[in-house]
């Protein structure tokens, strides 16, 4: 739990609306799976420590929702989406398909998510 509360610390002394979103799907991720264990990725049934529920909006509109999803299948994901949106609460963090990478990558979030 120390992990959680370190989370909501960050959150509450974040320097911006999008660090305070990330870091409390983060708090949100650990406090789920101290109470529930790992959650299965949707598509691989790979055991996912950290599940943040997932919005793909692709081409045309399509919206695609998930549950949780690993990160090799988040990354596959965000591949094929126009944007996604990892939302818990009004907790919101948006990633546009353009660079979408260099910013999943450099984010904390990207670290959390990890198997």
């Amino acid at each position: 739990m120390q992990e959680f509360w370190l989370s909501l610390y960050d959150a509450v002394n974040a320097p911006d609306t999008r660090s305070r979103d990330i870091n409390l799907l983060r708090a949100w991720g650990i406090f789920h799976y101290a109470l529930c264990g790992p959650t299965i990725c949707e598509r691989c049934q790979t055991p996912v420590r950290l599940a943040i529920p997932l919005t793909s909006e692709r081409c045309g509109g399509e919206l695609l929702r998930h549950a949780c999803l690993c990160t090799n299948c988040t990354f596959e994901e965000l591949q094929r989406a126009d944007r996604i949106i990892l939302q818990v609460g009004r907790a919101r963090v948006e990633y546009l398909h353009e660079g979408v990478q260099n910013a999943v990558l450099q984010s904390a979030f990207a670290r959390s998510v990890a198997h």
